[in-house]
């Protein structure tokens, strides 16, 4: 008797795509952007040893988690959000009629990071919680002979993200 080897049955399960997402910041999706960091978390590591302990080998124990800064770019467009959200905490000394710097919470804001798979149905969504601008890059390098988009880079310090459910439209 011969017995066919039979693969996964079922739905395919492909991994979505990392070139199909979408920002939104107070319910309005912002500039196209082109390439986000990656969202992660870290917990820090503390050693620990008793005095009274025999063995030479510290305990671990978890710390502090952090989040690092996460990087929009995004091409230059006639779009001003990125610009004067950083805005608010750039102080320009040199502008005749000086902006003051916004105070909290004002200058913080959640982010929704919505991913998208390759029909464009959204499959995964995140919340970043109390953003602010940390560095803001008006345009990428200018060069006379080059042939690319002018970008600009956005980097938002945040305190941390959680997943959001999507809706499935099944």
């Amino acid at each position: 008797m011969t017995t066919i080897a039979r693969r996964f049955e079922g739905t395919r399960r492909d991994p979505f795509r990392n070139f199909n997402f979408r920002i939104v910041m107070g319910g309005v999706e912002v500039a196209a952007c082109r390439k986000m960091s990656a969202l992660d978390a870290t917990v820090n590591v503390v050693k620990f040893r008793a005095g009274n302990s025999p063995s030479s080998v510290d305990e671990s124990m978890p710390g502090r988690t952090e989040y690092p800064p996460v990087t929009f770019e995004s091409g230059v467009t006639n779009d001003p959000t990125f610009e004067e959200w950083a805005y608010q905490l750039i102080d320009h000394a040199h502008q005749s009629e000086r902006q003051t710097r916004l105070t909290e919470p004002e200058f913080r804001r959640d982010i929704e990071v919505r991913v998208l798979d390759v029909d464009g149905t959204e499959v995964r969504a995140y919340k970043l919680f109390h953003c602010f601008v940390s560095k803001y890059t008006h345009i990428s390098d200018l060069a006379a002979d080059g042939n690319d988009v002018l970008i600009e880079t956005l980097e938002v310090t945040h305190e941390g993200y959680t997943r959001i459910a999507v809706e499935t439209g099944g």
